[in-house]
């Protein structure tokens, strides 16, 4: 586990007391994934305690997760050993991670939507970077959020972009002491 740890907001304290904070995977992500044709090293970016990253791990994927919360990672970690999954696990801020690695899946879930636009082009260059030939990106917000938004910034970054899909997310863990009162999507596009 690396730590490039910055001032970046963490839930340490509240994955310490919420071992489970955020539930399952999507099952409309699982499923998605389970069929897709794609496969190989995968970028988990603000994966706090690994929900996505052992699922996906689970399925074959090389995961790399990271997340500024030292304890996510940890649980993780823990939960990746304990079940026979090798999963890299990197306690950092994404806006200062510097990668060497290419990937053929990068996933923000529900992540990108908590940065202003311009921060969002700016990690959505960042991280298109990352992608290996014929990589995908994979994008879960809230529904307020259109595909079209992301995909009107990544085409400024590259005209080659093509959105494979967008599925709304019925399957939302319910989180302890909130109400959800909006839907979730996913996007997923290629980099061609």
């Amino acid at each position: 586990m690396e730590n490039n740890q910055g001032k970046s907001e963490s839930f340490d304290g509240t994955y310490d007391e919420k071992p489970e904070m955020f539930g399952h995977p999507y099952k409309e992500l699982q499923h998605y994934f389970k069929n897709c044709p794609i496969t190989g090293d995968l970028l988990d970016l603000g994966s706090g305690q690994g929900r996505d990253s052992l699922f996906f791990a689970s399925i074959g994927y090389n995961v790399t997760a990271v997340d500024s919360s030292r304890v996510g990672i940890q649980q993780m970690l823990y939960k990746a050993e304990s079940s026979g999954f090798k999963i890299d696990g990197i306690v950092d801020d994404i806006q200062n991670l510097k990668l060497e690695k290419k990937f053929n899946v990068i996933l923000f879930d529900m992540l990108l939507h908590g940065f202003e636009d311009s921060t969002q082009l700016e990690l959505l260059g960042k991280y298109s970077n990352s992608l290996k030939n014929k990589g995908i990106i994979c994008i879960v917000y809230p529904d307020d959020f259109k595909a079209d938004h992301f995909m009107n910034m990544l085409k400024s970054l590259a005209s080659n972009w093509n959105l494979l899909d967008e599925i709304i997310i019925n399957d939302i863990p319910k989180i302890e002491g909130e109400i959800i009162e909006y839907k979730f999507k996913m996007m997923v596009a290629q980099l061609s």
